[in-house]
C-alpha cells in the first residue's frame, strides 16, 4: 500500500464543506485567536467538544497553559474575521474586533452565531497538531446563517466555492 501524501489528504478535505470558527484564549491577559474548521461535538453527557490546533501556532501555548478556550461559530457575515485570525502571528490581534471577555477570561467575538466557553479536560498531540478536548461551560446562540468553508474558498449556505 502507498503513503498518502499530506497534499493528497489537503485535496481530499477541500471537498468536505466545513463551519468557520476562530477559536480564543488569554495567556498573561492577552486574548489570541485562531481560525479553526477542525471543531466536532465529542458528547452530549457531558457536554464536550474538540478542536485542533497547529503545534507551531501561537495559540497552541495560550490554550495548553490557560486551559480555556472559547469556539466563536461565525455568522455569514464574518469572513474578515476568519481571515484575520487565519493569518500569521500578529500583534494586538484584537484591535478593532467588536469583542468581550466571557467569565473564562477567553475573548466573546460580538456577531458570532454561538460561542461554547469551554475548560481543557483531555489534550493529545497527533503528528503536526494537538486535539484539546474541552468541556462546555457556557453557550450563547443568535440567529443568522452560517460562513462555510468549501474548495478553498469562504462560502455561504448553497454556494459552491471556487
Amino acid at each position: 500500500m502507498n503513503e498518502v501524501s499530506g497534499d493528497a489528504l489537503k485535496d481530499a478535505m477541500r471537498h468536505f464543506i466545513t463551519g468557520v470558527t476562530v477559536v480564543t484564549s488569554i495567556k498573561d491577559e492577552e486574548p489570541r485567536g485562531v481560525t479553526v474548521s477542525a471543531f466536532a461535538s465529542v458528547s452530549l453527557e457531558p457536554p464536550t467538544v474538540l478542536i485542533c490546533i497547529n503545534l507551531q501556532a501561537r495559540s497552541y501555548l495560550y490554550i495548553s497553559t490557560s486551559k480555556i478556550f472559547c469556539v466563536n461559530i461565525l455568522s455569514n457575515g464574518q469572513q474578515a474575521l476568519a481571515e484575520r485570525f487565519s493569518g500569521k502571528l500578529r500583534e494586538n490581534q484584537f484591535e478593532g474586533v467588536d469583542y468581550a471577555i466571557d467569565a473564562t477570561g477567553a475573548a466573546v467575538i460580538k456577531g458570532a452565531l454561538a460561542h461554547l466557553d469551554c475548560e481543557v479536560v483531555q489534550e493529545h498531540h497527533v503528528g503536526s497538531h494537538s486535539i484539546f478536548i474541552g468541556r462546555v461551560l457556557s453557550i450563547a446562540t443568535s440567529d443568522g446563517l452560517p460562513l462555510t468553508y468549501f474548495n478553498g474558498a469562504y462560502t455561504a449556505p448553497g454556494e459552491t466555492g471556487k
